[in-house]
């Protein structure tokens, strides 16, 4: 199939690849020639041609099973308005709406011959004016509510950034996500940080972060600046309650640097309606309004907790 006709946005021509739902209708594309693609935030090119070193391989163009455009990636760099203000694209997902539901500045494939230090290289830094801070930073992604607030930030791994939490400024990476009124809602902590919670002080660091994308962090408020829940490898938490004392504490594996090294396995801590829940291999539920729970440093938090990482830029 070489051509295509949409409902939404006529004739889609050069297609090379064609994927339907199971009821015929579009689902995808690839295209060896131009279209234009008239969309809310204006028209749009997709990706067009023979892959080269840096451009991905397959669908430049998805659709709903409404026919309304899901996500396209573009064949140039195009500058896209935002409740941010305008910034560059090279990859955008919808939705069903029409509204922006994420952003991609840079759209690269990573792989042996195009690493993620070149992709980071070409990214440009962006500034912000947010509530939660003012800051400039290379980004991965952005995601928007259907509203068009910001609703979280990915940042590339080499950088790091400052915001205002309910447990004072903090040190960010990967990124963090926002409530639709622009309140902190969660963080990935860039060094292990002290958090205030219903059983005391507990440090907060996740060494096994990935920052795929920062939907969801270690550490996570409730629209009112409450903890919610985080993940520590730093302390353990003393257990006193009627039946007796436990001890729970990170458990301690292989790293994934070196296998020959146990590290200590971040654990979750979750906190709701007066009860707590340890989420480690089991799920240990702890009533807190029968028993006091005190949370001891079992790991030193200015340790690195996963082997050899000289030369990882997780850490920082």
């Amino acid at each position: 199939m070489s051509t295509c006709q949409t409902q939404k946005y006529g004739p889609l021509t050069g297609i090379t690849f064609f994927e339907t739902y199971t009821d015929g209708s579009p689902k995808g594309c690839a295209f060896d020639e131009p279209n234009t693609i008239n969309t809310p935030v204006g028209i749009l090119v997709p990706n067009y041609g023979p892959s080269n070193l840096r451009n991905r391989e397959g669908l430049a163009l998805e659709f709903f099973k409404s026919g309304q455009i899901k996500s396209i990636d573009l064949e140039n760099t195009t500058e896209i308005i935002t409740s941010l203000g305008t910034l560059s694209a090279e990859r955008i997902s919808f939705y069903e709406n029409g509204r922006i539901h994420r952003l991609f500045p840079l759209n690269g494939r990573i792989n042996g011959y195009w690493t993620e230090n070149d992709e980071y290289t070409l990214a440009k830094p962006i500034d912000f004016d947010l509530a939660v801070g003012s800051f400039s930073a290379k980004i991965v992604s952005l995601c928007f509510y259907e509203s068009g607030a910001l609703k979280s930030l990915t940042m590339w791994p080499q950088e790091t950034i400052e915001l205002n939490s309910p447990d004072g400024l903090v040190k960010v990476r990967y990124g963090f996500s926002l409530y639709e009124n622009g309140k902190l809602k969660s963080f990935e902590p860039a060094l292990p940080e002290p958090i205030v919670t219903p059983i005391g002080i507990v440090i907060a660091y996740d060494s096994t972060a990935h920052g795929i994308n920062c939907d969801e962090n270690s550490v996570n408020y409730s629209p009112t600046g409450v903890i919610r829940s985080l993940i520590t490898g730093n302390n353990g938490l003393m257990i006193t309650e009627p039946e007796g004392k436990i001890f729970i504490q990170p458990l301690m594996k292989p790293g994934t640097l070196d296998p020959d090294v146990m590290v200590p396995e971040p654990m979750t801590i979750i906190f709701t309606d007066g009860k707590m829940e340890i989420l480690q291999d089991e799920i240990v539920t702890v009533d807190l309004q029968t028993a006091t729970v005190r949370a001891i440093l079992v790991h030193d938090p200015m340790k690195k907790s996963c082997g050899d990482c000289s030369s990882c830029s997780s850490c920082g």
